[in-house]
């Protein structure tokens, strides 16, 4: 070894995990359990009902980040996993670069928001909260990256408001 800086090289790569059909939680709690690093994606659907829909966002699949000789087995044979892909009879890792993309757009509890989107001018419904009935039209976004603003009639006179995007429903032009 030289007295300069070293290398270190990760043993560890990111591979995908097929989970048994809706076990995709439980697979990742028994692999957390092996001591294997792991990252479910998910996803948040707002539906239009009173509760949003949590779920994975790639459906019976998680990723592991493993040394693939010593861990191997660890996770194949883990209760809820059904198998790694692979291209041939060696699983192939995820390149780093879509790892860290989607761990962007998850933040840190993990959970990616399919929010609708509102462009200035649209004519929407609220669908819940205090005002729900009312119609308004959107007047662009407000602080909070869930938030718009949206000019209605209350009281008499005209009032924006800022409101989240998951009580809104846009209306048909």
């Amino acid at each position: 070894m030289n007295g300069g800086s070293t290398t270190v090289i990760e043993l560890r790569s990111w591979y995908v995990v097929r989970s048994k059909p809706r076990r995709e939680g439980y697979a990742q709690d028994q692999l957390i359990r092996r001591g294997v690093e792991t990252f479910l994606p998910r996803v948040v659907e707002h539906s239009g009902g009173a509760q949003p829909l949590i779920g994975p966002l790639f459906p019976g699949y998680l990723f592991a980040r493993i040394h693939l000789e010593s861990q191997y087995t660890s996770v194949i044979w883990a209760p809820g996993v059904h198998n790694m892909v692979a291209f041939g009879d060696v699983p192939t890792p995820v390149e780093r670069e879509v790892i860290d993309f989607l761990f962007e757009r998850c933040g840190e509890e993990g959970i990616v928001r399919r929010l609708p989107s509102f462009a200035d001018g649209d004519v929407v419904r609220i669908v819940g909260g205090p005002l729900e009935g009312l119609h308004g039209i959107v007047q662009g976004r407000a602080s909070g990256r869930e938030r718009v603003r949206v000019l209605m009639q209350l009281l008499g006179r005209q009032t924006h408001v800022s409101l989240p995007t998951t009580v809104l429903e846009r209306m048909a032009s």
